[in-house]
């Protein structure tokens, strides 16, 4: 076992973008929606998303950005110790997605799944920091979810807003730098579980009556509800990180906060105060693929060269089932 204080870093990062773009105007044609595409940018900010192809899985993705990962590390997938994979809409209810996943690169690991929507990527990289400081030596963070699947094609709020998409980040133990703090919660005094889908579980078991309500369709609160909850929990996380790192918000230079919607982006570095320019937002090119979206909205950062060698990073994210996280982290 490694002392608990070793630093562990992300050394690469891998996304899946399915091929299938559907812009706003594709989008209300395709499913008759009575609204325009200015009513879904004023309110979103989203221009287009990603939708997974029919004949791919999320496991698929998931799959595709190990590999690419694997391959630029001349890694083979048996050098794995573990694989963590974030997702609230994995192929099965049952096994987790991960050991579909190590199935598919054919390999032998710790493999499981982490169900925190669209803070699970944060779960998930504090998860594997905690292996590798147990001695693992290399843990694949995944992060893929296929939303467009269990959304009401009819319900203009849910169609215009999810996307599918799948990044993931190789965690190895380093010299210096990489995670300097990190926290994750889960606020179970509220009422709400804020997004969830009410059949399909143990409550309330698939049937004929629950397809024919539509009852496995994803249920989200109202963005009165949302919104502050949302700048709450993470602005509670954030000072909760930058606490662990010894840091404060002028230390930062790259802040990457979940992409759910281009308003929550404003709200949340309004209520942090953190200048707009050194805020990655790429919500209105991608949309809110859950757990992925923040994870591929790092790696597009760090592809572009936003994210430069010893830039500290924060990263932060609110989802449902009232989760919320956030990491600091030295690249």
């Amino acid at each position: 076992m490694r002392s608990s204080m070793v630093n562990v870093a992300i050394k690469d990062m891998g996304i899946y973008l399915p091929s299938q773009v559907l812009d706003n105007k594709t989008v209300i044609e395709t499913f008759g929606l009575d609204v325009d595409e200015a009513w879904i940018e004023s309110r979103t900010g989203i221009k287009q998303r990603h939708w997974l192809e029919e004949d791919k899985t999320t496991s698929d993705m998931a799959v595709q950005v190990a590999k690419d990962i694997l391959a630029r590390r001349n890694l083979q997938p048996n050098q794995l110790d573990r694989i963590i994979l974030a997702t609230c809409s994995g192929d099965y209810p049952s096994p987790a997605t991960a050991a579909v996943i190590a199935q598919k690169l054919h390999t032998r690991c710790s493999a499981f799944d982490i169900s925190a929507a669209c803070s699970g990527f944060l779960f998930a990289l504090e998860a594997g920091v905690a292996a590798i400081r147990n001695g693992d030596e290399r843990v694949l963070v995944l992060a893929a979810d296929t939303r467009s699947r269990f959304i009401n094609k009819q319900d203009h709020r849910s169609v215009v807003l999810f996307a599918d998409g799948a990044a993931g980040a190789l965690l190895e133990p380093v010299e210096s730098g990489g995670f300097l703090g990190m926290f994750t919660g889960t606020d179970g005094t509220l009422p709400s579980l804020g997004a969830w889908i009410p059949a399909g579980g143990a409550i309330n078991p698939t049937s004929a009556e629950t397809v024919a309500q539509g009852e496995h369709y994803l249920k989200v609160d109202t963005l009165p509800q949302i919104f502050p909850l949302f700048v709450g929990h993470v602005k509670e996380a954030v000072d909760i990180a930058l606490t662990k790192s010894g840091l404060s918000l002028d230390d930062i230079d790259v802040f990457v906060p979940h992409q759910g919607n281009a308003h929550l982006i404003d709200y949340i570095i309004e209520a942090l105060d953190f200048p707009r320019q050194r805020t990655v937002n790429v919500v209105y090119r991608h949309g809110n693929s859950s757990g992925a979206s923040l994870p591929i909205a790092l790696a597009e950062a760090m592809a572009e060269g936003i994210i430069k060698p010893g830039d500290r990073v924060l990263l932060a994210s609110c989802g449902a089932g009232n989760t919320y996280g956030a990491v600091v982290h030295q690249f």
